[in-house]
């Protein structure tokens, strides 16, 4: 089922599949229905979960944004899991982790547990110049050359990334990049963010991401006294099934 959730100054869209306990999914950096890298995913966990999926501000379905900030971020999801109501979690993967983070410190969140998949969250601001390089791109208008650098700067490995600008999707991904500056922000989640997260708070790692994959999730879960769940899967993603089970053990939890 595909519906909208009308912000006032802008509408969201988003999309229920499934059936079983209600869960929200939150997309990473350039993540949308234009391109969701763990569809796979979602599909498996539609078979026993009511998956709720969005595209964020100025991503996929939605219309474009100038003006995104991690405020909009924050009150988007917060407005959309107080619309669906009694979500047994929010799940956010990388960025989208980020912003589940900072959505719960904002207040008592509608959802009994957050579930951070391969969450990329850092306690300091980036000082690779990473941020200027594609504030500098988007600004001559280079909205391409702003996306290959983060996905480059981010670690994606050659193939992938080869494919992805060979497909269908990346004329969507290509119109997100103004959004990635908001997620570089969003990324930055001090200590005293962290502890204004109430909710059950879950780290899900695959056993096949990279060392600084897997050691920024254990930094962040040392920060938040949580456990890391490691499962079998492939670069920056975990296998449907065995995140579905891990899933269906917490969440029963």
């Amino acid at each position: 089922m595909d519906s909208t959730l009308d912000r006032g100054e802008y509408v969201l869209h988003y999309t229920v599949v499934g059936s079983g306990p209600r869960l929200v999914w939150v997309d990473p950096a350039l993540g949308s229905s234009a391109m969701r890298p763990l569809q796979d995913a979602i599909d498996a966990l539609a078979g026993r979960f009511e998956v709720v999926t969005y595209d964020r501000r100025g991503r996929g379905r939605n219309a474009a944004t100038s003006d995104l900030t991690v405020r909009h971020e924050i009150a988007d999801l917060r407005a959309l899991l107080a619309l669906v109501g009694g979500a047994c979690a929010v799940l956010g993967f990388s960025s989208g982790a980020a912003l589940v983070l900072q959505a719960a410190a904002a207040g008592p969140l509608e959802a009994h547990h957050a579930v951070l998949l391969e969450p990329a969250v850092d306690s300091a601001a980036d000082d690779s110049g990473l941020r200027t390089r594609i504030a500098d791109a988007l600004a001559a208008g280079e909205d391409e050359a702003a996306v290959v650098a983060f996905y480059e700067a981010t670690g994606v490995p050659d193939e992938i990334l080869d494919d992805l600008r060979a497909s269908r999707a990346w004329p969507g991904v290509v119109r997100a990049a103004p959004t990635l500056l908001g997620d570089i922000d969003l990324a930055v989640v001090d200590e005293d963010t962290l502890g204004a997260v109430a909710v059950p708070t879950h780290v899900v790692v695959s056993t096949a991401s990279p060392p600084e994959i897997v050691g920024m999730a254990e930094q962040l879960a040392g920060r938040i006294d949580a456990r890391v769940w490691r499962e079998p899967g492939h670069w920056h993603g975990v296998d449907p099934k065995a995140l579905t089970a891990r899933l269906e053990a917490l969440l029963d939890s």
